[in-house]
Parts: C-alpha cells; sequence; structure tokens
C-alpha cells in the first residue's frame, strides 16, 4: 500500500535552516483487524550543526524533527474504531522509542503525558521522553542529556505522527565552545513545527 507523504510546510523549514535528511514508507504494525501503514520524512537543524561544526569541529545532527502519515489496511468504515485507535497509539509511542534508540540514544524513558491542538483543531496525544547521547568529539567523550516528544492525532480518518528530539543543555556548556542554544527554544519550536503537520 503507498501512502502519500504528510504535508509539511517546505519552505519554512528549509528558511530556518532544516534539511530533509530521510524518508521512509514501511509496516509499522500489523494488528488483528488492520495493517498500519506509514510514510515518515526526518528534517535534521542543519543551520545548528554547520554552526557546532564551524566552532568546535563536532560534526553531527543535534535536533530532528519528523512526521509520518498512516494508513490503515483495510480502510475501516465510518468513524475509526477506538480500540485501532489506542492500538495505534501505543504502537506510536513505542516505535518512538525504538527510534531513539536505533539513532543511539541510550536511557530512554518516557517521562510525561499532554496534549497539543493541531491546526485543524483537534488534540493530539503527546508523549515526552528523556534519553542519553553519548558524544565523541575531538576534544573526548560528553554525555549528552535529550528530550524527545511524539505526538499522534486523527483528522478526517486519517492518522498523523510528528516529534522530534533535541539537547536539553546549552551545547556551548557542554562542548566548551563560545555557542549559546536554548533548550526552551527547542521546544517551542518542535512544538510549532508539529502543528504545521497537515497544512
Amino acid at each position: 500500500m503507498t501512502v502519500p507523504e504528510p504535508a509539511l510546510p517546505v519552505d519554512r523549514l528549509r528558511e530556518d535552516g532544516w534539511v530533509r535528511i530521510e524518508s521512509d514508507q514501511r509496516v509499522l504494525a500489523r494488528l488483528p483487524v488492520v495493517t498500519v501503514h506509514g510514510n515518515t520524512v526526518v528534517y535534521g537543524d542543519d543551520q545548528l550543526r554547520e554552526r557546532v561544526t564551524d566552532a568546535s569541529g563536532c560534526d553531527r545532527p543535534w535536533r530532528f524533527f519528523f512526521a509520518t502519515r498512516v494508513a490503515l489496511s483495510p480502510s475501516p468504515p465510518g468513524s475509526i474504531p477506538s480500540m485501532v485507535a489506542r492500538i495505534v497509539r501505543s504502537r506510536v509511542r513505542d516505535g518512538f522509542a525504538d527510534r531513539l534508540r536505533e539513532r543511539g540514544f541510550t536511557d530512554v524513558a518516557q517521562s510525561r503525558r499532554d496534549e497539543l491542538r493541531v491546526r485543524s483543531g483537534e488534540h493530539a496525544s503527546l508523549t515526552g521522553y528523556r534519553a542519553r547521547d553519548s558524544l565523541t568529539c575531538k576534544d573526548g567523550q560528553a554525555d549528552l542529556p535529550v528530550e524527545g516528544w511524539v505526538t499522534v492525532w486523527n483528522h478526517d480518518g486519517t492518522f498523523y505522527v510528528a516529534g522530534g528530539a533535541y539537547p536539553v543543555v546549552d551545547l556551548g556548556d557542554v562542548l566548551g565552545i563560545d555557542i549559546g542554544t536554548d533548550p526552551g527554544t527547542f521546544r517551542t519550536e518542535l512544538f510549532e513545527l508539529i502543528r504545521t503537520v497537515g497544512e
């Protein structure tokens, strides 16, 4: 089954220094009554990456944002049964934790839950995670605490998933360089990007 890519503000992402680093279409889960398919695109903050590389020589992605459009096969008639919706949300959360581990993060643990109102008006279920990222740069190793968020919602019969992760400390302090980063700003920007998915 082919799933269209999620609609994203590509021009805005480009202007803000984000570049597309991955795209993937795959089966996300096989449930007793439906198969869950997803088309995912991932963006990295290339502007931040370049700034840190120039200042420290440590070249790596520091934060990412992703969005997934989900389709069910066979498509259930009418509204999506609440049981299927609950299972999809659970699989999304587990899948995000696995994705963080695949990126090399350790000590991945769910931290809290909240809601986020997206542009289409739905209240999206938001789940936060804490993790650690071991850095190996030219000046040695450092342990970087990170925060990740994933959210899922259903609009007109289509599920959308979005989220990302970012450092929760000032990279200048960790790397010993003259560059300031603000985790609060990173979180705000991530939530704003999540709100634009599906526009």
